[in-house]
């Protein structure tokens, strides 16, 4: 299975490769012209599949980007597809398509309660998608709903998952700094838990809604494990490492959730909105984000404070030139993320978090990279980009 089949690279919503050369800068390898806004595209083996906000989704050759063929809806497509080798997973209005990925012919449907504005998941054999009126989960073999959980609001961004397997083998989140520490739990008052969940042992599904609510479900029945409020409503999906949910929202209000139990770890706050799902590296500590404000924020992980240093004063993040709608994607050592102004950045992980390169699109960035190799998709107004770097070259 590719490396990036789904939004941000995996269930977790981690949007990280590490284990690639980062750029330190990039080229045009191609660009195509699609019909309408493009949004996040997916990979697998040597296609590229992307949907866009006038109902069309396309196969790429990833070498050139050749279309292979085109699926075109009624509704919009730009949110991110997932893609097996078997079947590639589209959500469209309120349906969700099952298509044959070598040549978009289809094989099922399936109709959800709601109209489906974000991303699917898809984990084991099951495939999530949230929606106006909840989060279900589809067998991804025939689409049949195995199981819907309704919510007062909409479900807003990808939902995220985790695994038990998962938590087991990352237990000791923290490792990396002094555990002596750590500051005490800031427990959300109206946070429950219900007693009886078995959350250890239990797969999970994290989502936020439009009224400002995080909860986390057991991923093969729809039980509500916990709920906890936010102090606005959720702009895109959660972020599951280690044993924290990360979560953004439009009151500029970066909150980190224990994922057994819905508590609060830490809150951040600026006075703009945040516009992105967060990333999260903990190997460094840092957490980033995007707002309105045109900044890429940069928090440290383990207190929920500014990461950068100023002369005198830290620093929220790094200035960009616009609004950053785009989630941050992280290749080696190189966070890369796009603005509303049509530009892309790509910014050096060391204490400073330098700009290391900025390349020009003909549109603005809404949509979240995809990262293979020494390549980096991504689309900017109507069109599609691929960009590559010389993973031998190195910093001058």
């Amino acid at each position: 299975m590719s490396h990036w089949n789904q939004f941000k690279g995996d269930p977790r919503r981690s949007g990280l490769r590490r284990d690639l050369e980062g750029p330190n800068r990039v080229t045009e390898a191609w660009a195509v012209d699609l019909v309408g806004p493009v949004g996040s595209p997916v990979l697998d083996r040597d296609t590229v599949f992307v949907g866009t906000s006038h109902g069309n989704c396309y196969a790429l050759e990833r070498e050139s980007g050749r279309e292979r063929w085109t699926f075109e809806t009624t509704a919009a497509t730009d949110a991110a597809p997932v893609v097996t080798r078997e079947l590639l997973y589209l959500g469209a209005g309120d349906a969700v398509y099952a298509l044959d990925p070598a040549t978009g012919e289809r094989v099922w449907t399936s109709e959800l309660p709601g109209a489906l504005e974000s991303s699917l998941a898809l984990a084991d054999d099951y495939l999530y998608a949230g929606h106006a009126a909840g989060v279900s989960a589809l067998e991804v073999e025939s689409g049949e709903v195995v199981w819907t959980h309704e919510t007062d609001a909409a479900v807003v961004g990808a939902p995220a998952i985790d695994s038990a397997q998962d938590r087991d083998g990352q237990r000791g989140w923290g490792r990396h700094s002094n555990e002596a520490a750590e500051p005490d739990l800031l427990s959300l008052e109206d946070a429950r838990m219900e007693d009886d969940a078995q959350p250890h042992d239990q797969d999970r599904v994290y989502v936020g809604t439009a009224d400002e609510t995080v909860l986390a479900l057991e991923a093969e029945t729809g039980e509500v494990l916990w709920n906890a409020p936010t102090d606005g409503a959720i702009v895109d999906g959660p972020t599951v490492v280690d044993e924290r949910v990360y979560v953004a929202d439009e009151s500029g209000t970066l909150v980190a959730l224990h994922a057994d139990s819905g508590q609060s770890w830490f809150t951040y706050q600026i006075r703009d909105s945040f516009t992105s799902s967060p990333t999260v590296l903990p190997e460094t500590d840092s957490t980033f984000v995007g707002a309105s404000d045109g900044y890429l924020h940069v928090t440290d992980t383990t207190f929920g404070r500014r990461k950068l240093r100023g002369w005198l004063f830290a620093k929220k993040g790094v200035a960009l030139d616009g609004a950053v709608r785009s989630s941050p994607v992280v290749a080696g050592e190189i966070c890369c993320v796009g603005d509303s102004t049509g530009s892309l950045y790509g910014v050096d992980l060391g204490d400073d978090c330098n700009l290391c390169w900025h390349f020009g699109l003909e549109g603005a960035v809404t949509s979240t990279p995809a990262l293979a190799g020494n390549r980096l998709f991504v689309g900017g107004g109507d069109r599609l980009y691929c960009l590559e770097w010389d993973p031998d070259e190195r910093m001058p």
